[in-house]
This record gives structure tokens, sequence and C-alpha cells, in this order.
């Protein structure tokens, strides 16, 4: 009783402070940023910044500001991501991180008020169950949290929310769903497609890790299919974010063929030459098994993953910025 009594204080209190904490879309930069590379390569970064609200989450301002510091300086050394997928940009603070670190292109993904593909089902046991208390059948109160950055222009945009009925505990408070940009690749003839996702969480959702996992999977399938309804087996794919995976078996099973013909960065990597602190942030970026970046080569099979880098990790300090490190992919056409 007393568990359940913490659990629905702090559902009520989320609630409260979601709805003082709706953040507005984020303006693309209006100033000119320095000149991109065009050098072969596409680096992506997957991040997730924790751009939660208060009292979820202290000091976020200030740590979120750090990590526009730190990209402004890649940028200085001509070093920064040529593409970022965001997870978690849920306040102002972390969508002005694409402004502050002088990305141009900008894309938002689901809000609050997007329309999502079907209701709830009545006569499905896992909508029947869905609980007020873990904010379950309040609504959407914060947007997905995804955001895209990109130096390299954005030819076109799809988004979508997962549907009513795809979402387990305080998870369902946010419009979590896919986002896809399609960016203009220096040297490629056709563009490129860079997705970004946030899976349902598993404890952290504040209900039994079964329903949890009902939600997941169902999320996993659905962001199957909008993948392979929008982006075509000709076009070079990376979908990056933080899937939440960890060492579930049932949600391993879930993502299993995810992209089709794809395959994972950090688990694809020949990293016998990195660096001992490169190899031990890879490891436990890969022991945790949430931030994922899987790719797949289009037509003629011309992309190919080069080497990694971890930006923001342990070995620079950077992972006490966020509970997730931020790391980059470098892809090469040949």
């Amino acid at each position: 009783m007393k568990h359940l009594t913490k659990m629905s204080i702090a559902g009520a209190a989320a609630l409260i402070v979601l709805n003082m904490s709706r953040p507005s879309p984020a303006a693309a930069p209006e100033w000119p940023v320095a000149a991109v590379r065009d050098d072969g390569v596409l680096s992506v970064m997957t991040f997730n910044v924790k751009g939660l609200p208060f009292p979820l989450a202290h000091g976020r301002a200030e740590a979120l500001s750090e990590i526009a510091e730190r990209l402004r300086k890649l940028r200085r050394s001509g070093r920064q991501p040529d593409v970022i997928v965001l997870q978690e940009a849920f306040i102002p603070e972390a969508k002005e991180i694409a402004r502050s670190a002088g990305y141009a292109r900008v894309a938002i993904g689901s809000g609050i008020d997007d329309p999502v593909a079907g209701s709830r089902d009545k006569a499905d046991d896992f909508a029947h169950e869905a609980s007020w208390l873990r904010g379950e059948t309040v609504g959407r109160w914060i947007d997905s949290g995804l955001v895209i950055l990109s130096d390299h222009p954005i030819v076109k945009t799809r988004r979508m929310a997962f549907p009513e009925g795809m979402c387990a505990g305080f998870d369902c408070l946010a419009a979590k769903g896919v986002l896809v940009a399609w960016i203009a690749v220096p040297g490629r003839g056709r563009p490129v497609a860079i997705a970004d996702t946030h899976f349902n969480s598993r404890r952290a959702s504040g209900v039994a890790i079964e329903r949890a996992n009902t939600a997941f999977a169902r999320q996993a399938s659905a962001a199957r299919a909008f993948i392979r309804a929008n982006v075509d087996e000709g076009t070079d794919l990376i979908f990056g974010g933080d899937f939440n995976i960890g060492k579930d078996e049932a949600r391993i099973a879930a993502v299993r063929g995810l992209v089709a013909g794809g395959r994972e960065a950090t688990e694809s990597v020949d990293c016998a030459a990195c660096s001992p602190d490169l190899q031990a942030d890879l490891a436990a970026i890969r022991d945790r098994g949430k931030d994922k970046l899987y790719y797949r080569s289009g037509a003629r099979g011309a992309m190919r993953l080069r080497d990694l880098e971890v930006p923001f990790g342990t070995r620079n300090g950077a992972d006490a910025l966020s509970d997730h490190m931020g790391y980059v992919a470098r892809y090469t056409f040949s």
C-alpha cells in the first residue's frame, strides 16, 4: 500500500509538473553557420540529453548549456557531427542546443496535438487495464522529445506518434514515436534517411515489467511498419535513438529485424586498435543496451560504417551531463 501511495503521488506530481512545463517548438537558427564538410563521410550522433522538466530532473538547464558548448567546441575544431539525433529534448533548453551549437537545419518530432492512428480498443485487455494513477489514460502532456539536427539540407520529414494502446505507465504522458528526416549528403545521388525514436521504458514506466514489455513490443512493430512504409529499400538508412532494450530477452526479440538487412553500429565496428578509453566507453554502451545506431545501405550497398567516437563519455567526463552517453558513428560511401 505504501508503494502504491508513493507511485500515486509521484504520478499526480508528474502530471502537474508536465502540464506547467509544456515546451514550445524551437525555431531554427537565423544566422549562417560554418561551412559544412564535404569529405565523403557522414557522421551521425545519438544522444539522450535528459531534457526533463523540474522536479523530474534538476540542474538540466546548466547541463544542457554545457552540452551545447561542447558541441560548439567540436564545430570550431571541424569535428562536429554532421547530424545529431536527440531524445528527451522536452524542455526549451534542450531544443536550444540546435541553435547554440550552430545547426541550421532542425526537424522536430510529434507534438502533443498530433493525431495518432487508431484509438483504444476497449476489447483489448491491455487497454482495458490502463491506469490513471500511472498516467496511462490522461493523454499526452509533453511532446516526443525527438529532435534531429543537421549541417546538411533536410529535404523532407515524416513523423508519427505511437497510437493509443501502445504505451505503458508514465511514458504515456509523452508523444513518443518516430521522426525521419531525409538528408541531402554531398556527393550522394539521393538523400540519406535518418530516423530517431525513443521506446517505452522498463522499470521507470512505473508499471509491471510484463505490461511495459507489451507496450515496447507494440511500439517496435509500429516503428518497423512506419519505416518500411516510408523509407524504400534503395535508400541508405540510419535509425538511431534510445531503444530502451537493455538485457531483457523479450525486448531483444521484439526489435530483431527492426531494420531489415541492417546492422547495429556498436556491435559491428572493429575496435581492436581503439584506445582503451574508447573501448571502455563502447563496452559500457553495448552493455547498457539502450542507445543504438542501426544502419542499412541502400542501392548498390555503398554505405559502410568506418569508425565510432564517444564525445560524451566517461573518458572525458561528459557522461556527467546526462544519464546516457552520446556517441558518433561515421559512414563512408564507395
